[in-house]
């Protein structure tokens, strides 16, 4: 049952404090009810300013505005503060006349309110714009706003090469860091022009396409599997793909990670020569122990047709891709659609190592599997 709903029902105190404790941070407050929450305040749960803006609570939060005017930067999930959880138009607008920074911060994804809000509440996004919050290209793709983005390519014309999760402008995981919000309210691993296309703009996508350097029409044909487009750029420009740097490189594994699996890119950036053996640290590591982790058998057996190394091992866990698998298939069990038995038997038959003092495991379907490789 609903955390919200049974603690309508029930009224107990226990259940009012976790509802409580729920909506602290503002996180996730946008999913909520915000009806049945309003009962439960009027029964005695308790509202932080991030919590009450998540919930569009205005009349609750102007009191705590008006009680301590330091709420208005008060620290909620992730250090943000009340506006990047505004619910509605409605909220910001309180918020900014009470002097809240339109453009503050978070501590750990460094992101803005008109960043976090780009998913969910486009519309917020939007007015913070017009108020004055500095904009992105990634804002003008999302909104489809064609006159935007032509305003900051003129400004900059490398915008269009930036990517979500590349360094330093929207930099990905790591360092204890949680890496730019857009991973989150828009997409991992991935160019305005994929924005463009995800919003349904395609109007703005041919814009930055045009607007883009070679390398970045090449990259982006790539991730978006436009193999006539990306081949052609390569034939033209065969020393292309050996001088791209690594960060660029790591496209490949990537692309091969549960935020972005797409065999058909990673085969076509596997015929332009993308090394195969090349890693990356900010979710997996090899392509092969990436596409071993979810389950995705297609990618997997191509990997290894293509001479993907089975027995690396990675430096964080010290995991080879079969042990990947084997890990998330019995214990983390992050993707139940996984084809964790095809993609174990398709690394051990490319020579996967594993210890057989492991055996049995105790999960039933990698133990009938795996007794058919013992003596």
């Amino acid at each position: 049952m609903d955390l919200l709903q049974r603690a309508l029902e029930s009224g107990t105190p226990a259940d009012l404090a976790a509802v409580s404790d729920a909506w602290a941070s503002g996180l996730n407050t946008r999913k909520l009810d915000a009806s049945i929450a309003r009962q439960l305040v009027e029964r005695g749960a308790t509202l932080t300013p991030h919590g009450a803006a998540g919930l569009g609570f205005t009349d609750l939060l102007a009191k705590m505005l008006a009680a301590d005017p330091a709420v208005i930067d008060a620290k909620g999930c992730d250090a943000c503060t009340p506006l990047h959880f505004s619910r509605d138009v409605a909220t910001a607008e309180l918020l900014l006349a009470h002097g809240a920074r339109i453009d503050a911060r978070g501590e750990d994804h460094a992101s803005t309110p008109a960043q976090w809000l780009i998913g969910e509440a486009p519309e917020i996004t939007r007015y913070l714009l017009a108020r004055g919050a500095t904009p992105d290209i990634f804002m003008a793709a999302a909104l489809g706003d064609h006159v935007l983005a032509e305003r900051l390519i003129a400004t900059d014309p490398a915008c269009v090469s930036h990517r979500i999760g590349r360094a330093p402008e929207f930099p990905p995981l790591g360092g204890g860091l949680g890496g730019t919000i857009y991973q989150w309210t828009l997409a991992f691993n991935s160019y305005a022009h994929q924005i463009a296309l995800l919003k349904g703009h395609p109007d703005v996508f041919e814009l930055l396409y045009a607007k883009s350097d070679t390398k970045t029409r090449l990259l982006v044909s790539c991730v978006l599997a436009r193999r006539p487009e990306a081949e052609a750029i390569a034939a033209a420009n065969p020393e292309l793909v050996a001088s791209l740097p690594s960060a660029d490189l790591e496209l490949l594994p990537r692309y091969c990670w549960e935020t972005n699996t797409n065999c058909d890119a990673v085969k076509l950036m596997l015929d332009l020569g993308f090394p195969i053996a090349q890693t990356e640290r900010s979710h997996g590591y090899t392509a092969l122990h990436n596409a071993a982790w979810s389950g995705s058998a297609e990618l997997v057996e191509l990997l290894i047709a293509r001479g993907a190394a089975v027995n690396v091992v990675d430096p964080g866990f010290q995991a080879t891709p079969l042990g990947w698998a084997v890990h998330d298939w019995i214990v983390e069990k992050r993707h139940p659609e996984g084809q964790f038995a095809r993609v174990v038997k398709a690394l051990i038959d490319a020579g996967g190592t594993w210890d057989k003092r492991g055996y049995p495991s105790g999960h039933a379907e990698l133990d009938e599997l795996l007794r058919s490789y013992l003596p």
